[in-house]
C-alpha cells in the first residue's frame, strides 16, 4: 500500500510539473537581442523573375531588419522544392519556401481549388481574389499546419502549350506526351487539356524534348523565354491561358511567431513589395520577350477555342473535389469574386 501510495504521488508530482511547464510563458526576447537565420529555396534559375524576385526578397529582408531576420537563398532547386518545401514548414524548420498553392492541398483542399484553371484572365482579377476573405480564411487554416502564408502575388503571367504542335483544340493534343510539373492539379490539368502528362524536371525537359521523350510543355512567356532556350525547341505557342503561373511565399508559423512584432512587419512588407514588383515587371517584360522571340526566333503565337479548352477543364473541378476534399461551393465563391471584380471593372 506504501509503494502505491508513493507511487501515486509520484505520478501527481510529475503531472504538476507538466502542467508548469506548458503554462510557463516563452523567454521574452528584445528586438535587439532576438537574432534568427532562415534559408529560402524554390527551383528557380538566375533568367527567371521568381529567381530574381526571392533574391531581391532575401537581401532586403536582411537589410532593413538589420540583419536580426538573415534570409539566405537558394535557387535552381539547391535545397529542397516543391512538396519537401513545404514539408519543412510544417515540420518547423528555419526555413522559406516560394511554391505553387496546390501543393498546400494536401493540408486545406481549397489551396488547390483558388487556382482552378481557367478562373482568372487578368492579374488584377487573381489580385481581388487574393485580397478576399476567402483566401483569408483559407491562409488561417493553413496557419493551424504550421503553414504561413506571407504574400501571394508572386506571379509571372499565365501558362500556355508551347510545342512544334497546330493546336487549337483539345483533340489536337491527343496522344501526345508533354513534361508536367511535380503539382498533382497541373499534371491533371494538362491531361484534361487532352495531352498525356509526364512529370519530370524543367531542366530533364528540355533534354527530353530533344531526345523525343515528350513533344512540349505547358508555361507561361517568362518560361519560354528562360534558362535553356527553350524557344530554340519549341517554336508555336496556343494562347490557352489556362492557369495563372503563380507561387506563394510561406514560412513555418511557429518560427513566425517567434520573431518580433517589429521584424514581422518588415518581412511582411519586404514579401507584398517584392512580389508586386515581380508581377509588375514580369508583365511589362512579356511584350518584349514575345516581340523579340516572334522576330528573331521564329517563334509563333496563335489563338485557340478557349471555350473547348474551357469544357475541357470542367473535369478538373470534380477531381480537386474528390482528391483535396475541397467543395463546389468554393469554386462557386471564387467564380463570383472574379464576377464581382469584372463587374466592378467594366
Amino acid at each position: 500500500m506504501k509503494k502505491f501510495t508513493a507511487l501515486l504521488l509520484a505520478v501527481v508530482m510529475v503531472l504538476a510539473l507538466c502542467g508548469v511547464a506548458e503554462a510557463a510563458p516563452k523567454k521574452e526576447v528584445s528586438d535587439e537581442d532576438f537574432h534568427i537565420d532562415i534559408k529560402f529555396s524554390n527551383v528557380f534559375n538566375p533568367k527567371e523573375w521568381n529567381y530574381k524576385a526571392s533574391q531581391m526578397l532575401a537581401d532586403m529582408i536582411t537589410e532593413k531588419t538589420e540583419g536580426h531576420v538573415s534570409v539566405t537563398y537558394y535557387g535552381t532547386n539547391e535545397l529542397d522544392c516543391y512538396a519537401d518545401s513545404v514539408t519543412q514548414a510544417v515540420n518547423g524548420a528555419l526555413w522559406m519556401g516560394l511554391e505553387e498553392p496546390s501543393l498546400f492541398a494536401d493540408y486545406v483542399g481549397d489551396a488547390a481549388m483558388v487556382i482552378a484553371p481557367m478562373l482568372y484572365s487578368t492579374n488584377e482579377e487573381y489580385n481581388y481574389v487574393m485580397d478576399s476573405d476567402f483566401v483569408k480564411d483559407l491562409c488561417a487554416k493553413l496557419a493551424e499546419q504550421n503553414i504561413h502564408i506571407l504574400d501571394t502575388h508572386y506571379s509571372f503571367g499565365f501558362r500556355s502549350v508551347c510545342s512544334n504542335l497546330d493546336v487549337t483544340t483539345p483533340e489536337d493534343l491527343k496522344g501526345h506526351q508533354f513534361r508536367a510539373t511535380s503539382s498533382a492539379l497541373f499534371a491533371k490539368t494538362l491531361e484534361c487539356l487532352g495531352a498525356t502528362p509526364v512529370v519530370m524536371g524543367f531542366t530533364d525537359c528540355l533534354a527530353a524534348i530533344q531526345q523525343g521523350v515528350v513533344e512540349g510543355f505547358e508555361g507561361s512567356v517568362s518560361t519560354l523565354a528562360g534558362a535553356g532556350e527553350p524557344y530554340e525547341l519549341v517554336k508555336k505557342v496556343a494562347l490557352t491561358n489556362h492557369l495563372i503561373a503563380t507561387r506563394w511565399l510561406f514560412m513555418p508559423e511557429d518560427v513566425w511567431q517567434t520573431i518580433p512584432e517589429k521584424y514581422q512587419k518588415i518581412i511582411e512588407e519586404c514579401a507584398y513589395e517584392c512580389g508586386m514588383w515581380e508581377q509588375t515587371s514580369c508583365e511589362e517584360d512579356e511584350a518584349v520577350q514575345i516581340k523579340k522571340m516572334s522576330e528573331e526566333d521564329g517563334v509563333t503565337w496563335n489563338e485557340v477555342d478557349l471555350d473547348a479548352f474551357s469544357a475541357a477543364m470542367v473535369p478538373v473541378i470534380d477531381w480537386i473535389v474528390d482528391e483535396y476534399g475541397s467543395t463546389y461551393e468554393a469554386y462557386d465563391q471564387l467564380c463570383a469574386l472574379v464576377a464581382e471584380f469584372r463587374a466592378n471593372n467594366k
